[in-house]
């Protein structure tokens, strides 16, 4: 007969990765029970999820989706950082407590990237790229300026139209 707990993290392991084309896989042996309680809480506001699971019941999830070549990688003490729509806030949130803690934990071990498996040198890369937040605003910048653009050029020819009149207005009041 099966644990319960294994069977309750399968189910759990099951409903998250159900539908995931990203997750990272992270080391985080040497984190005290209170880190990783503060990773979790930056990487849940970061728009991500952290779960600490066996390997075993990892792997055999992750056979059931079909994904494969994480034999490798599942090794040592690991847990899954899922992600949303957004992959970068919670690999910089990641990122930025590994370079706050000593030990530099936790340390990226792979993952599957939109569908695509990568290794841990892409974590990097992927700390390092805007998140979707500032990418949208600098499109909303992009889009607004041609419009700020044609506002101040269609906004000259009255205003100049104006100060004309009005010097015309002080030369009159000048001659008389």
């Amino acid at each position: 007969m099966a644990n319960p707990k294994n069977e309750a993290m399968v189910a759990e392991l099951r409903e998250s990765l159900a539908d995931a084309s990203t997750f990272f896989v992270v080391d985080y042996q040497g984190l005290s029970a209170g880190e990783l309680g503060t990773l979790r809480a930056s990487v849940r506001n970061a728009g991500g999820r952290l779960l600490v699971a066996k390997n075993t019941l990892i792997r055999v999830v992750l056979q059931e989706q079909g994904v494969e070549g994480f034999d490798e990688t599942l090794t040592g003490p690991t847990a899954l950082v899922l992600v949303g729509d957004d992959p970068v806030a919670p690999v910089k949130a990641l990122s930025d407590f590994a370079e706050e803690h000593d030990a530099d934990l936790p340390v990226a071990k792979g993952g599957l990237l939109q569908g695509g498996q990568v290794g841990p040198e892409a974590f990097a890369k992927i700390a390092k790229l805007p998140s979707r937040d500032e990418i949208l605003s600098e499109l909303v910048g992009v889009l607004q300026a041609p419009m700020q653009q044609l506002v101040g050029v269609l906004s000259g020819p009255p205003r100049d139209l104006v100060s004309v009149m009005t010097n015309y207005k002080q030369t009159l009041e000048e001659g008389n």
